[in-house]
């Protein structure tokens, strides 16, 4: 496999290359990387999440608090709201932990190198990818959970533990799933689960102390949770982690959507009377003979040229729903 070129990633996993890195840590095996918090001043924009303080002047947005503090505060109703930048200081010193979600809207350098980023990753063009900034303070933190995304982790401030296991339920999970939730699982999760869940405070956990300077490859669906008794603030890239199942999926709706019959309206089967839903039923066997044939006849470069699809339509709301509160002062 040829060599990537050299990159600003490569640069903080050194010595580790980033040859090494695609063909022995992406997608499924993290990756601790130390060194002096300096060398995060080779990320483009880095200088705008330094502090917190620097962070609040940029971040015209709803801001993401969690914790302990919220769930007082909304007698037990939930542990996250949003708030507007102006108030989450005021969390923070309560103790609740502060998410400042798609921060790269309001750093072009980020977002260019986010961009960069996921080419040098291999990963499809229409990837989902976003920065979210993570501040803490007085034992914030987040609960045992996994992923559907791929994080990279940039430790700027204070000491965070980490607790990484092995997910010995779900491989290539597709959505995010906190322990908590056990024994309930969502339907599609459900299908690929195997086994009793692990207890709740990972006991067979590696503990991975987060200190200013380390990075963190946080590969998707990897059990963790944090814990944190001193202020931090942390960068993280996250990314997408489209599945081959979503670009033949989208592969196969381009083929289909030329055809009227794929079109038309569905119907309740529920609704219908027994005759009606014989006729359905006979007309529903006539679209899956001809989605079979299209299945049958796609090739890997239609396959391909689907790479740009919409992979995440949840995130792409998101963005549009954070693009347009940009425009609001609090």
């Amino acid at each position: 496999m040829s060599a990537v070129t050299e990159s600003v990633l490569e640069s903080i996993i050194s010595p580790v290359t980033m040859s090494e890195f695609l063909e022995e840590y992406w997608p499924v095996k993290p990756l601790v990387a130390r060194g002096e918090v300096e060398r995060f001043t080779s990320i483009p924009g880095f200088e705008k999440v330094r502090t917190l303080e620097n962070v609040l002047a940029i971040y015209n947005n709803p801001v993401m608090v969690v914790g302990d503090a919220v769930i007082e505060e909304s007698e037990g109703i939930t542990d996250r709201f949003l708030v507007s930048p102006a108030e989450a200081l005021e969390w923070y010193e309560k103790g609740a932990a502060l998410e400042f979600d798609f921060t790269d809207l309001f750093i072009p350098q980020v977002r260019r190198w986010i961009e960069k980023l996921k080419a040098e990753l291999r990963l499809p063009a229409g990837t989902s990818s976003k920065a979210i900034v993570y501040a803490a303070k007085n034992g914030g933190g987040f609960k045992a959970h996994f992923d559907a995304y791929t994080n990279l982790i940039f430790q700027i401030q204070g000491e965070k533990t980490w607790k990484l296991a092995k997910n010995e339920n779900v491989s290539n999970p597709m959505q995010h799933y906190d322990l908590s939730e056990a024994p309930y699982y969502p339907d599609d999760l459900q299908s690929y689960w195997k086994g009793d869940p692990p207890k709740e405070d990972l006991p067979d956990a590696e503990i991975v102390n987060l200190t200013p300077g380390t990075m963190l490859y946080l590969p998707r669906g990897l059990w963790h949770s944090t814990k944190s008794d001193q202020a931090t603030l942390a960068l993280n890239i996250t990314f997408g982690q489209p599945a081959w199942l979503d670009l033949m999926l989208a592969a196969l709706r381009k083929k289909l959507i030329s055809d009227n019959r794929f079109r038309e309206l569905a119907v309740n089967h529920q609704s219908l009377h027994e005759s009606s839903k014989s006729e359905l039923n006979g007309y529903l066997e006539s679209l899956i003979q001809t989605l079979s044939e299209n299945a049958e006849t796609l090739t890997p470069e239609q396959i391909f040229q689907s790479q740009d699809s919409d992979f995440d339509p949840y995130q792409s709301t998101q963005l549009v729903f954070r693009q347009l509160l940009t425009s609001y002062k609090f």
